[in-house]
């Protein structure tokens, strides 16, 4: 250090400098990215899970016999006595769920219910999560098994995985860059398969939501999730096959 010229040592102290300042900006984005989503990014799944035992609690003084909705943050949210008025259909819907979580929870949600009728809603989460094709229908069959094994009587519907629209913003932004349109309807077209081998119906309210080859503007609030207009149009969806199933 002796033999380094005052340039030389003046260039060591500001690249130091510059170093331990990157190191402490580094640190505070990240304890800011803590503060503002640890509580999120910690406790999505405990949320879910806490969810799950709620519904679990309710299986005694819920009605049995009847037609269950269970899935996502799209059944979630889902309003089912404002579109499907005077029918007493049960939502079982939880905010990011994947198909391994309904799978986790059918008993206790589902099949404890010894529904008529099951509509199941998936996979959003499995393609924004990078679950492979092959343990995404690996879950759906099981889903299927479980419930035609336990409640062989009990109608099955499959509803499609909904497409997408990337909007100007960071939400929507950060909901849509990991579910790309051509791989949902690449999943949607393994799905539909896997029901005709179950002899179960799936329901392409997918198409019905479409405006070229995306999510139709008007039917989402966020480019993911859907608004009145959205969830209107699927329940005109699901309605027709309902009673078709109803029919045959």
């Amino acid at each position: 250090m002796k033999k380094l010229n005052y340039s030389q040592k003046r260039q060591i102290v500001l690249s130091a400098i510059a170093v331990i300042t990157l190191i402490i900006v580094v640190l505070g984005c990240v304890l800011l990215i803590y503060f503002i989503y640890g509580q999120a990014l910690f406790s999505a799944k405990s949320i879910q899970l806490k969810k799950a035992e709620e519904y679990a609690e309710l299986t005694s003084t819920t009605q049995k016999n009847g037609v269950v909705f269970v899935g996502d943050s799209i059944f979630e949210l889902y309003k089912l006595d404002k579109y499907y008025k005077g029918k007493d259909y049960i939502n079982r819907g939880i905010s990011s769920n994947k198909s391994a979580d309904v799978l986790a929870r059918l008993q206790s949600n589902v099949i404890d219910l010894e529904p008529n009728m099951v509509i199941i809603h998936v996979g959003t989460n499995d393609i924004g999560h990078f679950v492979s094709d092959e343990d995404y229908l690996y879950n759906m069959s099981q889903i299927i098994d479980n419930i035609q094994t336990q409640l062989p009587e009990c109608k099955i519907l499959i509803d499609s995985i909904y497409p997408t629209r990337r909007l100007n913003n960071y939400n929507s932004i950060n909901l849509t860059k990991t579910r790309d349109n051509k791989k949902i309807r690449n999943v949607n077209e393994k799905l539909k398969n896997l029901c005709v081998v179950k002899n179960v119906k799936y329901i392409n309210t997918h198409n019905q939501l479409l405006n070229g080859e995306e999510l139709h503007r008007d039917y989402t609030i966020d480019g993911l999730h859907l608004n009145d207009l959205g969830y209107k149009v699927a329940s005109n969806e699901i309605t027709k096959e309902i009673n078709q199933l109803l029919i045959d």
